[in-house]
Order: structure tokens, then C-alpha cells, then sequence
């Protein structure tokens, strides 16, 4: 544009002279119009073509700094360097345009620069958030998901109607119930697709512009089982504590009532109660031997010592029982295997007796209970094998868990049902792992508990 102007601007100044020649013939006499014209002309046109040529110096020197911008902005590479240089070969009425140039160039990269950082923190949001989140366009598709929600139903969801993805009919309810100014929230229960695990979640629907639903999912299944087992907890416990209180409140009544004054039964009921106070005593130590252990407060004292060593005095405490029961118990040990560990020999001994004394309560008269220890690779297992009851395959998952009793009635009265919690948390604190194997009522229990070996012997 600068260039046709620069040459309109010729045109027009070679007009000009054309019409100041032909002017000045009035003045020139007729017969020296041959001599005068052509070297008028001459003159003329090379005027014009002078003026032509400084012209377009004059507009390439103007424009030369605008391309150099405008390329620079393309590739991206203006800067403070290219500027100054740009400025120098400009004519000065053209640097203020420069520089404004600049300045707007520089505010538009840092606001783009802005955005792109804001899209990529919300994008690592987006991408590493807890909860699960859906963006549902106005016929309920998933045009949006996190890997949060795709990991609640376990497969790719964006491009999938929303029921066709939860078949859940109240989570379908709650994102078409959203009006344009209100958010609804509701907790829905259901299954996995495989109809496994059983879920609760947490779900807030809210209005989006274009009719578009944002739907935030908060798995708090874990809150749930928690909150749940608190109050098997406490109705456990409750249900534990209430035989002994009613036993020794029904001890006490006796005795106050004549019996203490009794030479036989008076000695009996205060027997009794003894017996009574000890199981509440044996309780309460174990809730706070639950609790430290649960909260990962226990005192090890770990050091080196034999598996077989301990296997054999866990085994020499429960033959007096066994013996009474009339139980066979049989140690069986390897002749050369190196079954060095690394653990507190108090605390693995008190898994051992645990393990033992349900084998005796839980095996028949005329039962075999047997255990061991064996090295397999980089662990040292030691296990607990009887001949008793036995344990269904559905309760073998369960039988860690506090308070937990594969038969009620039938374990009634036979321990505070914390032991084996116990003893599975104390394992997990050596890094070691526990677990039962049983063919089913009547075919016998094995408790397997397997430590991490300690290579070489220890003085």
C-alpha cells in the first residue's frame, strides 16, 4: 500500500511538470520550440525518473522494518534484540508505531503464556484428583472423565452415555434433575460391573453453559467399612464385656446374700470371680495390645534368633494343654535348614501360643496338632496344622478380623476373638504375612506365618 502511494505521488509530480512545460511554451517563441522541447523533455523525464527511484528507496526503507515485525512476530522470535534492531533501521516517525507493536505483541505472549499455565495446572488437577469427575453434554453423554471415575467402573467412559456406563438409575436421575441454577448432591449405593465389590459414592451434579452437567464422584466406600466396623467395634466389645459383668454381678448377689459365709460354695463363688476379673484383665490388655499395634506403635525388639528354637518353646508351653485335651502334638523340624530370622522372639512367641492354643480348643478329642518351621527361598515359614473343625473357605478371608467367630455358638466362651487379630498385626510389623488354609468343616485348620530370612548364623 505504502509503495502505490509512493508512486501515485511520482505520477502525480511528473504531471505537474508536464503541465509547467507545456505552460512555458507560451513564453518560448515559436522557432525555438525544436531545441527547447526535447531538452525539456529530457530534463523532464530524467527528473521524474530520479524521483521515481528516490521514491522507492524512501518507501522500502519505510516498509523494510514493518516486514522485519511482522516476520518476527510469525516465527516468535521478537525480543528486545530484534526490536532495537528493527528501530535502528527505521525512520524515526516510524519507532513510537514499532514499539507500540512491541508492547502489545509482548502483553498478548504473556497472556497466552498465562493461560497455557493455567490449562496445564488445571490439566495435572484434572488428571490427579481423588475424586472422580464427569462432563455430560445435553443428550447425558461423557464428553469429559478423569482417571479417577474411569477407575470407579473400570473402563473408558468418554463418548458413553452415562447410563449405559453406571447402570445406575438414581446417579441417571440426579444429572437430569439439575436445573440451570442448582446443585444437587446424593449418595448412591451400588456394585461393581463385575457385581463384586460393594460401593458407596458420593455424587454432586452441577449446571455447566450449553446445557452441560458437571458431575464430581467421591468414592467413600473406605469411610463407610470404617464407620461400620467402628460400630461392630464397640457392639462387639459390648456383647464380650456383658457375660462377665452379668457373671460377676450375679457372684456378688450370691455372696452378699449368705453364700460368702458358706465353707464350700463361698470359696467356689470367689474362685469364679477370679476367673472372671481375669478374662476381663486378659480383654482389656489385648484391646490395648489391638490398639497400639493398629496404630503402628509397637516396641520391637528385634535381633537374631532361630525359627525352630522358638517353634520348639511355643510347642513345650501348649503340650500341658494338649496333653489335657488329649491331643497328639508334633514338632516336625528340617536337620540342616538355616532358619535364622530376624524378629522379637517374645512377640513371634506369642503368635505361635496364640496359633496353638486355637488349634487345642478348636481339635476334637483324639486330635493331632502339628507345627514347624521350613526355609522356602528368602523366608523362613513356620505353621500350625490340626485335625479339628475345621474353617468354611468363605470365613478364611475374615478370621483375622477382631472379634470375628466363624460359629458363635459354638465359640462362645472360648477366648476374646482378638488373638488372631493380634497376631496378624504382629507378623505385618516383622514385614512378614499370615494366612489360613482349610478344606472345610471337619477337615482341619493350617495357620502358615512366613518371616523374612536372616542369611548366616548369628553368635
Amino acid at each position: 500500500m505504502t509503495r502505490r502511494l509512493a508512486w501515485l505521488t511520482v505520477l502525480l509530480v511528473g504531471g505537474t511538470g508536464l503541465a509547467m512545460l507545456l505552460a512555458s511554451l507560451a513564453f518560448v517563441p515559436v522557432d525555438r520550440w525544436e531545441s527547447y522541447v526535447p531538452v525539456a523533455a529530457i530534463v523532464g523525464a530524467a527528473g521524474l525518473l530520479l524521483a521515481g527511484v528516490a521514491v522507492e528507496a524512501a518507501g522500502e526503507r519505510l516498509v523494510r522494518p514493518m516486514r522485519g515485525l511482522v516476520r518476527s512476530i510469525e516465527q516468535d522470535a521478537i525480543g528486545g534484540q530484534s526490536l532495537h534492531e528493527l528501530v535502528q533501521q527505521a525512520p524515526t516517525e516510524m519507532a513510537p508505531l514499532l514499539y507500540g507493536l512491541h508492547v502489545t505483541h509482548a502483553r498478548l505472549r504473556r497472556t497466552v503464556d498465562e493461560l497455557e499455565q493455567e490449562r496445564a495446572e488445571m490439566s495435572a488437577l484434572f488428571e490427579h484428583m481423588a475424586d472422580g469427575v464427569l462432563v455430560l453434554d445435553s443428550d447425558q453423554r461423557i464428553v469429559l472423565s478423569n482417571p479417577a471415575a474411569e477407575r470407579v467402573w473400570s473402563r473408558a467412559l468418554v463418548g458413553r452415555s452415562l447410563a449405559e456406563v453406571t447402570r445406575d438409575a438414581e446417579l441417571v436421575d440426579l444429572a437430569r434433575s439439575v436445573s440451570d441454577s442448582e446443585t444437587r448432591m446424593r449418595l448412591i449405593e451400588f456394585y461393581g460391573n463385575d457385581g463384586g465389590e460393594r460401593r458407596w459414592i458420593q455424587a454432586v451434579a452441577t449446571p455447566l453453559p450449553e446445557h452441560r452437567r458437571l458431575v464430581v464422584l467421591q468414592d467413600i466406600s473406605d469411610l463407610r467399612r470404617s464407620e461400620v466396623a467402628r460400630r461392630d467395634f464397640v457392639a462387639n466389645v459390648s456383647h464380650e464385656l456383658r457375660t462377665p459383668v452379668a457373671a460377676l454381678k450375679a457372684l456378688v448377689e450370691t455372696l452378699e446374700q449368705g453364700a460368702i459365709d458358706d465353707p464350700i460354695e463361698g470359696p467356689q463363688f470367689l474362685h469364679r470371680m477370679h476367673v472372671e476379673v481375669d478374662g476381663l484383665a486378659q480383654m482389656v490388655t489385648e484391646l490395648l495390645d489391638l490398639a497400639r499395634a493398629e496404630a503402628g506403635r509397637l516396641d520391637l525388639c528385634l535381633a537374631p534368633c532361630r525359627a525352630d528354637e522358638l517353634v520348639r518353646e511355643a510347642a513345650s508351653r501348649a503340650t500341658p494343654t494338649a496333653n489335657q485335651a488329649d491331643l497328639e502334638l508334633d514338632v516336625v523340624l528340617p536337620d540342616h535348614d538355616d532358619l535364622w530370622v530376624s524378629a522379637d522372639s517374645r512377640r513371634i512367641g506369642q503368635v505361635l501360643s496364640n496359633l496353638l492354643g486355637n488349634a487345642v480348643k478348636f481339635t476334637p478329642s483324639g486330635g493331632r496338632i502339628e507345627t514347624g518351621a521350613r526355609r522356602k527361598g528368602d523366608r523362613v515359614e513356620l505353621w500350625v496344622s490340626d485335625t479339628g473343625v475345621g474353617i468354611e473357605p468363605q470365613h478364611l478371608s475374615r478370621v483375622f478380623e477382631r472379634f470375628y467367630k466363624t460359629d458363635p455358638s459354638r465359640a462362645a466362651g472360648t477366648g476374646t476373638g482378638l488373638g488372631l487379630a493380634i497376631a496378624k498385626h504382629l507378623v505385618l510389623a516383622h514385614a512378614g504375612q499370615i494366612w489360613a488354609e482349610s478344606s472345610g468343616n471337619g477337615r482341619g485348620t493350617t495357620f502358615h506365618v512366613a518371616l523374612p530370612a536372616l542369611d548366616g548364623s548369628s553368635d
